[in-house]
């Protein structure tokens, strides 16, 4: 089965397909080379990313169906054609643009459309130039800009008075690691904190005695 070409506009949930298919269609894809120089190398070329494809043809706008040329009977008139693609052009979005059979499917700006009245012969037909520039969406990187460093200086941190255990009648070491840290056996803690107060003897303390608690 011999399946034709068919070309395509479409904007939206509208769709508009070519009367006539074109009888050549250009396709330009530049792929981008950067040339440096390298000592001892000389030039040299780099890849980088491909371009964006350019396609131009050429056609006419029938003013009636002809299956002579036609390769569809949904034809409207030339003027409303025109006037529908002016306005999606003027809009200044991109449109998809396919062509079945050649794998393009793609959106597309129209950066140029031109048109002029058929030769005598062939009443109320509109002869046309399209010229036709792939859209790629850009991508936007969200960026966020930090705060300052503040100026302001942060007053300096006061130093923590040690807390202070007058001794009690009856009170050991033990007792008191038990009932500041609910834990005796870290007697030892306190021990260390106050030798010179209690001296050798960690068993030896006095009422009205002093001990810094750390």
């Amino acid at each position: 089965m011999n399946v034709k070409m068919q070309f395509w506009f479409r904007y939206g949930s509208d769709s508009l397909q070519l009367p006539v298919n074109p009888s050549s269609f250009e396709v330009s894809s530049p792929y981008g080379i950067e040339i440096i120089e390298v000592n001892s190398l000389g030039e040299v070329m780099i890849p980088k990313n491909r371009g964006l494809q350019e396609f131009h043809f050429e056609s006419f706008l029938p003013a009636k169906y002809d299956p002579a040329y036609c390769v569809h009977n949904r034809v409207i008139s030339p003027t409303d054609f025109i006037s529908i693609i002016e306005k999606w052009r003027d809009a200044e979005k991109p449109i998809r643009f396919i062509v079945t059979t050649a794998n393009i499917n793609m959106l597309v700006l129209i950066p140029e459309f031109t048109y002029w009245p058929s030769p005598p012969g062939s009443p109320g037909e509109i002869q046309f130039s399209i010229s036709l520039k792939e859209y790629r969406m850009p991508v936007v990187k969200k960026w966020t800009q930090s705060s300052p460093p503040s100026n302001k200086q942060r007053p300096p941190k006061q130093k923590e008075q040690p807390k202070m255990y007058v001794v009690r009648k009856g009170d050991s070491l033990w007792a008191i690691a038990k009932r500041i840290y609910d834990d005796g056996s870290k007697w030892k803690k306190i021990y260390e904190a106050n030798k010179k107060v209690i001296g050798k003897n960690p068993n030896t303390i006095f009422p009205g005695q002093k001990l810094v608690i750390p």
